[in-house]
């Protein structure tokens, strides 16, 4: 990218500065009166958000951001690709927090958002509605794809007043006792999605997790879980240690809780979005039903179904 200070570039990262750092309303004008009147402007403030190895070139060099590293990708020579992929997380992360910092006017988001569409393509799921290959159940982790993984729960008919949300079989979510002896004592189930076949991952690429759960008893809160986890290794390689690269800093993961409101019966459906970093081989996903906090509460049966994965690509509007 061009460093001359009266370039293009440099006037719209200067003016955004300014708005993000100071509130200075004749700057705000001036970047959104640059923005109607001047097509080159627009064109390359598109440029800006969607090349974000540019951004955080360009922030670098107009001295933004400080706390990147002396290369622009994060990618040092003689690196290895597992150390290029620990590298990529908090570089990203860095570029996106300034990126979201600075797009405090509307008009400069609403440009962008509408300068580029999403295309989204279903992955495939394995028994995503529970309905075929009803024994494939593994203890914990599965260590390949084609299977669910589970800690106390089993795939079932309708009962005790529920009926599945998609087809004719639903994931029972059994209650962990409070005494069991275990680490974690939310029901969770796990599955492994292999992501070597798609194309050349980008920077920008997202995958949505969605699932439907439902408690059985609407008169209290429930709280479920949808975490997902994307590794660099394959998915035979997944299982071993787990959770300890799970939970490293270098992990590339999204985990959220969803919480209903007493009085809210049936199902509710959830989801989530993780952006997958070049070189993902293998997503690992977790669903679950969390015990409440206060030990006087009793730990429920919840249900799970429908769960859904898809691509997000951006895609240049015509």
């Amino acid at each position: 990218m061009n460093a001359d200070p009266n370039s293009l570039d440099h006037q719209l990262l200067s003016l955004l500065q300014a708005v993000r750092d100071t509130q200075d309303a004749s700057a705000r004008t001036a970047l959104n009166e640059l923005l109607r009147t001047d097509t080159s402007a627009r064109a390359a403030m598109a440029r800006l958000m969607v090349d974000e190895q540019a951004l955080m070139t360009r922030l670098r060099d107009d001295s933004i951001v400080s706390l990147l590293e002396s290369k622009p990708s994060g990618v040092q020579p003689g690196m290895t690709r597992t150390q290029r992929w620990y590298a990529w997380r908090p570089l990203t992360a860095a570029a996106a927090g300034i990126v979201f910092g600075m797009l405090c006017t509307s008009v400069v988001f609403g440009y962008v958002a509408q300068r580029m569409g999403v295309q989204k393509t279903p992955l495939s799921v394995f028994n995503s509605s529970f309905e075929e290959d009803m024994h494939m159940l593994e203890d914990g982790l599965p260590g390949q794809i084609g299977q669910w993984g589970v800690d106390a729960a089993q795939i079932v008919a309708a009962e005790a007043s529920v009926t599945p949300f998609k087809g004719e079989h639903m994931m029972r979510l059994e209650a962990i006792p409070r005494e069991k002896l275990v680490k974690n004592h939310t029901s969770r189930v796990y599955q492994l999605i292999d992501l070597r076949s798609l194309p050349s991952i980008q920077g920008e690429t997202e995958v949505e997790v969605a699932a439907s759960f439902c408690g059985t008893q609407s008169n209290v809160s429930s709280r479920y879980l949808i975490r997902a986890i994307v590794l660099d290794e394959p998915p035979e390689l997944v299982a071993k240690n787990f959770w300890p690269k799970a939970e490293s800093d270098g992990a590339v993961s999204e985990s959220q809780r969803f919480d209903t409101v007493p009085g809210d019966s049936g199902w509710h459906t959830y989801s989530m979005k993780l952006r997958l970093p070049p070189g993902s081989q293998t997503l690992a996903l977790i669903f679950g039903a969390v015990p409440p906090e206060d030990a006087s509460k009793p730990v429920l049966v919840h249900y799970l179904d429908d769960v859904q994965v898809s691509l997000l690509t951006p895609q240049p509007l015509p």
